[in-house]
């Protein structure tokens, strides 16, 4: 009567992991918001600003692309994104996790504020 019963199997969609690695990133002190158009061009993920896959080994990759404030400090908002989102995932999984890249791909400054132009561009007139 203690025979193991064969009840199926179970997976977890990728976008679940990106869900939950755009939810511990946005938790981040600096963070503007996700870099909405990164992910879909890669053709990758459901969830704006995040692309998932598994590896070869069976290894979750996870690339973040984020828009942060002017003046957060970028070189500890990286690796508290990774720790926040590692952490994240072994919260919910034990899924092995390979790599959690970020991407900071923009500037939000402040309104009002003086952005940077490059050379040989003007802002258009108001």
């Amino acid at each position: 009567m203690n025979d193991p019963i064969a009840l199926g199997k179970h997976e977890v969609d990728m976008s679940v992991y990106a869900k939950v690695a755009a939810h511990e990133t946005l938790r981040q002190g600096g963070i503007v918001r996700m870099n909405t158009g990164f992910s879909e061009k890669l053709g990758m993920s459901r969830v704006p600003g995040v692309a998932t896959r598994l590896e070869d080994d069976g290894s979750l990759q996870i690339d973040i692309s984020v828009v942060v404030q002017y003046g957060a400090d970028l070189r500890a908002l990286g690796p508290a994104i990774q720790e926040a989102v590692l952490s994240g995932i072994r919260r919910m999984s034990d899924q092995p996790v390979g790599q959690i890249n970020v991407y900071i791909a923009d500037i939000e400054f402040p309104e009002g504020e003086q952005k940077f132009l490059p050379k040989g561009t003007r802002e258009a007139a108001s």
